[in-house]
């Protein structure tokens, strides 16, 4: 149940900064249009449930900085929160109405935090692994992906030009990915080295070989044995150029089709790259080969089996499989590699047809997702939450959803289910 707030007072002003805090709280800062009155800061929280987290979401899109808002407000839960603070706090559980939006392409300039006028900025700056240093000894990271600094000459983060550029911006994209990892590391990952994110497609397609083994050998059986125009072995739904699909089919020689709602080109090169991504997998080398060996060249002109992927560009809806029945009836397996927002539209169109399915969430698109929520009526929001979404399905008493984690970068958990012969 949710605790209100007693509404005291309503402010219309604009936001000129906002801040988010963690997952359940973030707050603005917001200046009267009277411009006699002080600004002051109104937060939105969620922890203290005097929001739930669809309010909390539709609070954080509304309050861009820039806009010109109109918000109810109250005295905080918490009293302390105005301890020691010069400017006023203020608490809102309201939905924020926009009176006038902020549309310049440019973002807006925000304010320096109130009550910082007159003091010195923080010299440190602590990093994700705990470690802290100082910002002139670190390069500015809106610089460095070449936008423009809105602090200038003011920013105390380096500014390098020309070559010393190039090499700052290498090893800020190291420092990066050694901080990435240590951010996401899972203990329960047993992957301790993983392969290079553009292995991923090669990787999915050799662990769908050995997992789905049985499921597949019949499919094959099946597929060979139809007399069917509209037939397959896998769906790869959301499968872009049908990288997985054509690794299961010219590396494993496993008949599968793409739905792709939008046709993708395929040049010449695309092929060269993945033949090259399969020829490091099948030698398990992670550096460069000489791409120019002789050798090399000659096991690189052929695949080891002949089937191509089939394309259909629609969309895996309810319509889908009406209008592609046999071929939803001829698979034996459904599967998506962040495939963004048709993960769940997978996984439910494969338990309705009884089939098994491998997925590997990624984007969760909670926003446009209300509806779903966990068993404790916790709102999805996010890949976490996804895959516990998904294992929550009622598979009919057809056996288990399963996670496990597959051998690359980035995310790598899959979610799959063998439905039960029985």
């Amino acid at each position: 149940m949710l605790n209100d707030l007693k509404t005291v007072d309503t402010i219309t002003g604009q936001i000129r900064r906002r801040r988010k805090l963690c997952k359940f709280l973030f707050f603005i800062e917001i200046q009267p249009q009277d411009q006699l009155t002080p600004n002051s800061q109104i937060f939105f929280r969620s922890d203290d449930h005097s929001l739930d987290d669809t309010a909390f979401q539709d609070a954080y899109r509304a309050s861009r900085p820039g806009h010109v808002v109109q918000v109810q407000v109250a005295e905080p839960h918490d009293p302390t929160e105005q301890i020691g603070k010069p400017y006023k706090v203020w608490q809102s559980n309201k939905p924020i109405h926009i009176i006038v939006p902020y549309t310049d392409r440019e973002s807006f300039p925000q304010d320096p935090p109130l009550g910082s006028t007159g003091k010195k900025p923080t010299q440190l700056i602590e990093l994700a692994s705990g470690e802290k240093k100082l910002k002139s000894d670190l390069v500015c990271k809106y610089w460095i992906n070449k936008n423009p600094c809105e602090r200038g000459v003011q920013c105390l983060f380096q500014h390098p030009e020309g070559l010393d550029f190039e090499k700052a911006k290498i090893k800020w994209l190291q420092e990066r990915e050694r901080n990435r990892k240590i951010a996401t590391h899972n203990p329960e990952d047993p992957h301790t080295s993983k392969k290079p994110h553009g292995l991923r497609a090669i990787i999915f397609a050799e662990w769908i070989k050995r997992t789905f083994a049985t499921e597949l050998e019949k499919g094959l059986k099946s597929y060979h044995n139809s007399t069917l125009e509209n037939k397959s072995v896998v769906l790869d739904v959301a499968g872009g150029k049908g990288e997985i699909s054509y690794v299961l089919g010219r590396g494993f020689g496993i008949p599968s089709t793409v739905i792709e709602p939008v046709k993708r080109k395929l040049p010449n090169y695309w092929f060269t790259r993945l033949r090259r991504l399969m020829y490091r997998f099948e030698t398990g080398t992670m550096e460069q080969p000489d791409w120019k060996s002789k050798e090399i060249q000659i096991d690189l002109m052929s695949w080891p089996s002949n089937v191509t992927p089939n394309y259909l560009h629609t969309l895996l809806d309810d319509q889908f499989l009406l209008d592609h029945a046999d071929l939803v009836d001829s698979v034996s397996l459904f599967i998506g590699l962040h495939s963004d927002q048709a993960t769940i539209p997978i996984v439910d169109a494969a338990l309705k047809a009884g089939k098994a399915f491998a997925v590997v969430p990624c984007c969760v698109f909670s926003h446009d997702n209300r509806t779903r929520r966990l068993k404790s009526g916790e709102l999805v929001t996010t890949t976490e939450q996804q895959i516990q979404y998904i294992c929550e399905k009622d598979t009919m008493g057809r056996g288990d959803i399963k996670t496990a984690y597959l051998d690359f970068e980035g995310k790598n958990v899959v979610v799959y289910w063998i439905p039960n012969q029985n």
